[in-house]
């Protein structure tokens, strides 16, 4: 990890300790999305001097959305009873077309719920597991938007985080990757978090209802037992 980041997050955190956040533990989803998104604003802008890029290492987190073409393709085939395939591909395609072509920034590298710590008064408390953060697109870490929060606090969220609407399109499909990958968790938190974001997508994609057969929001709570 970079010194700058180690430093960074130190001075604002303090090293506090907290849990994991959901949405039930963060209280007030609009303020939280604020103060999360104005962390990631502030993240984005470090020094990015002598900063490792995607690698090895990190899974290429990161990198641009075209790399992991063919992991998509193929979760999306292994989930097209859950999710409209040939319709995400297309949004797929059409986000790839447009990738980060400003400076890179800082990324977490792995900006999950597990790695966002809230105190008991639903305020953010740590960000932790920073061992593969890179400089790269800032869609990554904006990712999580759709694992925690509804519309509304999603767009405090971006604006807080100074996101433009290409990388909202790029974070949406990383979402989507993260939701099909939870999906088949171990960890209940997990499973339901993945539920609810996939839900979240298809929504924003006005892609609702049950279309084709496509109801994520209907899945019984029985198939996460």
């Amino acid at each position: 990890m970079s010194k700058s980041i180690h430093e960074f997050i130190e001075n604002r955190f303090k090293n506090a300790t907290g849990q994991a956040v959901n949405p039930g533990n963060m209280k007030d989803a609009k303020k939280f999305a604020q103060e999360l998104g104005s962390f990631l604003a502030a993240l984005h802008k470090l020094d990015t001097t002598d900063a490792p890029l995607p690698n090895v290492d990190n899974g290429f987190i990161g990198s641009d959305l075209l790399l992991f073409e063919a992991e998509f393709d193929d979760l999306l085939l292994k989930n097209e009873k859950l999710v409209p395939a040939e319709f995400l591909h297309e949004k797929f395609d059409k986000a790839a077309k447009k990738p980060w072509t400003a400076d890179k920034v800082w990324v977490h590298g792995s900006f999950l719920p597990k790695n966002i710590l809230v105190t008991t008064d639903g305020k953010l408390a740590n960000i932790v597991s920073t061992d593969k953060a890179v400089i790269a697109d800032p869609a990554w870490d904006l990712a999580v938007a759709w694992l925690i929060f509804d519309e509304k606090a999603r767009k405090i969220f971006f604006s807080a985080a100074d996101a433009d609407e290409a990388s909202i399109d790029r974070a949406r499909l990383l979402a989507l990757r993260n939701g099909l990958n939870l999906y088949h968790s171990d960890d209940i938190d997990e499973l339901i978090q993945s539920r609810d974001s996939l839900t979240e997508i298809l929504e924003d994609y006005h892609y609702i209802g049950g279309v084709d057969g496509y109801d994520v929001g209907g899945i019984s709570e029985q198939e996460f037992i």
